[in-house]
């Protein structure tokens, strides 16, 4: 399994990376725009997008949206530090398969997201 994880901290993303990796067996790619994200999955297959929302250029649901205008079908998890439900609903309308908020325990968040992950990915591809 691969993941596509999206966020414009680099430091971020290089927990995120090495949480999924070593405590959940799940590789990952990583980069800092929604822009590269796009680059990225003309390139490669991935089977899932795990993209934070509050980004510069291009939030996460103006990402998602662009994904499902371009008829990329991939699941796609926001995970986010900003937990107004008007993002939530708005994830959800636009096509988002799940939304996961960021959290103060990296160990439960990291151990919620990979569930997700593997969820998603199995109920679409019989994982």
């Amino acid at each position: 399994m691969k993941v596509l994880l999206v966020d414009d901290d680099p430091v971020f993303l290089e927990l995120s990376k090495t949480f999924l990796e070593v405590f959940h067996d799940i590789n990952s790619d990583t980069v800092e725009s929604a822009g590269q994200a796009l680059e990225k999955l003309n390139e490669l297959s991935y089977d899932v997008v795990v993209s934070d929302y509050d980004m510069p250029y291009m939030d996460g649901i103006s990402f998602l949206r662009t994904i499902r205008d371009k008829r990329i079908n991939i699941p796609f998890i926001l995970f986010t530090g900003v937990g107004k439900e008007e993002v939530m609903s708005r994830a959800i309308e636009n096509g988002a398969d799940s939304f996961i908020q960021k959290r103060g325990d990296p160990k439960a968040q990291y151990s919620e997201l990979s569930k997700r992950i593997w969820q998603i990915v199995s109920s679409k591809s019989g994982y």
